[in-house]
């Protein structure tokens, strides 16, 4: 990410503003009140990509209800908002590295550091960059029933992220998820029951579209990325931007404590321009889940999309986790691999796909169009 410094304002700057500190020396220092410790410094930005870098201290304690934004239009409209950082020790460090896009241009760029009662927080430099080459990623993921927590924290892109959530399992989950991605850009959808995997996928990969995002991506909940292993994938994603489907290598531990290394598949897969076009949406006759994806693979073969696969190990997928952690799941698991087994064979000839057509019609077309279902 090439990245050229606009702005630099040290805490004793007076274009940084207090509500509830008080200035020393060059730093903006908390004083046990809730509010705002930093508001400013107001900039006239033209359209393009920026990170903010906020440099102090704060301890673990105080992190847990401090949190930074970016706005405009006089505090009326955020543009992004995330928490704060501990840092090591309590020691000088990075509080928040904070990317933003402003579309139109704005002439009252403000960064805000919100903090709670109490909080033993201090800001010394506010650091602005200009951003050359930063994409938009969109990260699509159905839940149901667990937390994605080690995926969401195993994601700290130097790209703009927007989570894509649709949730299918219980409520009692709903606020521990909101929780999970207060301080994300993300669009959360709570249908609470299992509406199937195609049908949320596909309403997924129609919002990224909506959002102008420049890769789609689609993760199990119950993945997560080694080390930079998301960006380096995104990259990898970048150098075949005219795709199909990209894919990548992952551990899976096993049972007997031996590791498996494998490609994920639709596991974790990055959908593009040439599966968009040519191929379509997932069928959503496959429900609630299960064959949707050799289905896809068999028609996009039948036309001849790119598919590439990153060969390095860059995640770590704990396969079948909701069928394990969910008897019912676990209970109904052979009912819906016979049904949608059996709509595979009557689809394609065989649970692999033998016809060249579906259901050995010529005139079948084997694009299906997007339809948004979100309720």
């Amino acid at each position: 990410m090439k990245a050229q410094l606009i702005a630099r304002f040290f805490g004793s700057d007076t274009a940084l503003c207090t509500e509830v500190g008080q200035r020393e020396g060059q730093v903006l220092v908390s004083t046990g009140q809730a509010g705002y410790l930093l508001y400013g410094p107001y900039m006239t930005l033209e359209p393009g990509h920026y990170l903010v870098e906020l440099y102090g201290s704060a301890d673990a304690a105080s992190v847990a209800d401090a949190f930074a934004d970016v706005c405009v239009e006089v505090g009326q409209r955020i543009l992004t908002q995330q928490r704060l950082q501990a840092t090591a020790d309590g020691q000088d460090g990075l509080l928040a590295p904070i990317t933003f896009t402003v579309g139109a241009g704005c002439q009252d760029m403000e960064v805000r550091v919100r903090v709670g009662p109490d909080n033993n927080i201090y800001v010394g430099l506010v650091e602005i960059y200009k951003i050359a080459d930063i994409s938009r990623i969109g990260i699509i993921v159905v839940t149901y029933g667990d937390v994605p927590a080690l995926l969401v924290n195993s994601i700290n892109s130097q790209h703009m992220c927007k989570w894509y959530i649709h949730h299918h399992g219980s409520k009692l989950l709903n606020d521990e998820i909101s929780k999970l991605f207060t301080d994300k850009e993300s669009s959360l959808h709570f249908h609470c029951e299992n509406r199937g995997l195609s049908k949320s996928w596909n309403d997924g990969i129609i919002e990224s579209a909506k959002s102008g995002n420049d890769i789609t991506v689609v993760i199990n909940d119950d993945v997560e990325f080694l080390g930079n292993g998301f960006d380096d994938w995104v990259e990898f994603i970048l150098a075949h931007r005219n795709h199909g489907l990209i894919f990548l290598m992952g551990e899976e531990p096993q049972d007997d404590g031996t590791v498996v290394v494998r490609s994920q598949d639709f596991a974790c897969f990055s959908f593009g321009t040439q599966a968009s076009k040519l191929v379509g949406a997932f069928d959503e006759n496959f429900a609630p889940a299960y064959y949707e994806d050799v289905d896809y693979i068999v028609r996009a073969s039948l036309v001849g999309i790119s598919i590439y696969t990153d060969e390095r190990v860059l995640c770590r997928h704990k396969r079948s986790s909701t069928q394990k952690n969910n008897i019912e799941i676990s209970e109904q698991l052979p009912i819906f691999l016979k049904k949608n087994r059996d709509y595979m064979i009557t689809k394609w000839g065989s649970d692999t796909g033998s016809y060249t057509h579906p259901f050995n019609e010529l005139t079948n077309s084997i694009y299906i169009p997007f339809r948004e279902t979100i309720e």
